[in-house]
């Protein structure tokens, strides 16, 4: 069975401060709405995962929400501890589950490049991908965890993918 993993870094959120942890940073409006016009984009590349997996910070969670309600509804939609910036990409391949051929992951960078560097090297430092906020991701692997390198199937900018939303 061949998987594939959708890696995707959350969407503009607000800047850090005083009144507000890094954990509970939201989403702008335009944030939002550059994020519904990617997820119209995965529904016109039929992107169907069947998982939808989210770090538990707030600006991911938020990104994955709006993933799931307006291009991928029929999937379920999780919050993935391994996905929070502080684990080790391992970590993350790790606990992924293992029999669901299409999953999507909403994370931060640097774990998001990193994480791709590992799938399709076996490093994590190797080819670190540069995920701009709202980068999307496909990669393909025979096996979770992989036991041999991926292929990268597609690297969406946000640009990229605002070109393709209908």
């Amino acid at each position: 069975m061949t998987h594939v993993l959708y890696l995707v870094r959350h969407g503009i959120a607000h800047e850090a401060s005083a009144a507000t942890s890094d954990a509970e940073r939201a989403l702008t409006g335009e944030g939002k709405r550059r994020m519904k016009e990617a997820a119209r984009a995965l529904h016109t590349l039929e992107v169907a995962p069947a998982l939808i997996l989210t770090s538990p910070l707030r600006r991911a969670r938020e990104t994955a929400e709006i993933l799931h309600e307006h291009g991928a509804p029929a999937a379920a939609l999780k919050v993935f501890q391994p996905l929070d910036n502080a684990h080790s990409v391992e970590e993350i391949v790790a606990a992924l589950p293992h029999r669901t051929p299409e999953i999507m992951l909403v994370g931060h960078q640097p774990s998001m490049g990193e994480l791709a560097s590992y799938l399709l090297t076996g490093s994590p430092g190797l080819v670190p991908l540069p995920f701009k906020k709202g980068a999307i991701a496909a990669i393909s692997l025979h096996t979770v965890p992989p036991r041999s390198p991926g292929t990268l199937e597609w690297f969406l900018t946000p640009r990229q993918l605002r070109a393709i939303a209908p």
